[in-house]
């Protein structure tokens, strides 16, 4: 089914408006509040939109690989009620910046306009190094027990350059359409993409 473009940047605008509003309501007092909010945030990551994307299932793995980092540090900081609360903060801007990220690659999906790399580039300036931030800080309280994030887009086409020892732009063509999947085939979040889309193909077809 065509959706003409001018509509899905309407709608992509009215949802972030709307996420926008939300965001400027009172900042949870509390840690039981902080993960709730944590819970709706969670929602922009994995939800679905109108084209796949390597970089979406990169801020599923690094959800799921910080989320047990902060459980982790929620309990090794339980008799400290003030430290648990600020670590609480702390993953739900992790978990925000990651949705920032996610929703300025929508953007950059549907701008048509020659400066949409730079605006793009902007929007994600910020959340990526909010993310690095608190990675490092929860790196650092864990040690050896911090949960790896999973290597992104960037660090798996390297990667497969360096092993085949071909050049990088014959590498990233291959790349193209839905071949990016092959270097996920590690990622439980990839599969579950897969069941998704798998279960609207079926529904679409029973129509």
């Amino acid at each position: 089914m065509y959706i003409p473009t001018w509509l899905i940047i309407i709608v992509a605008i009215v949802i972030f408006i709307i996420w926008k509003s939300k965001k400027k309501f009172e900042r949870p007092a509390n840690v039981e509040d902080i993960e709730r909010n944590v819970q709706f945030l969670k929602e922009r990551i994995f939800e679905r939109v109108h084209f796949d994307s390597p970089h979406f299932i990169d801020y599923q793995d690094a959800f799921d690989a910080m989320e047990i980092n902060y459980l982790r540090l929620k309990q090794r900081f339980s008799h400290t009620p003030e430290k648990v609360l600020e670590i609480a903060e702390d993953w739900r801007k992790y978990v925000e910046s990651l949705g920032d990220s996610k929703h300025a690659r929508v953007m950059l999906d549907v701008d048509l306009e020659d400066s949409a790399w730079d605006r793009a580039g902007e929007r994600m300036k910020e959340p990526f190094i909010i993310r690095e931030e608190i990675e490092k800080k929860f790196k650092s309280l864990l040690g050896k027990d911090w949960q790896n994030i999973p290597p992104d887009y960037s660090k798996r086409f390297e990667s497969v350059a360096k092993k085949s020892g071909k050049d990088a732009s014959s590498i990233h063509l291959r790349m193209i359409g839905d071949n990016w999947k092959k270097l996920y085939l590690d990622s439980e979040n990839l599969f579950k993409l897969e069941e998704k889309r798998g279960k609207e193909q079926e529904k679409e077809s029973n129509k």
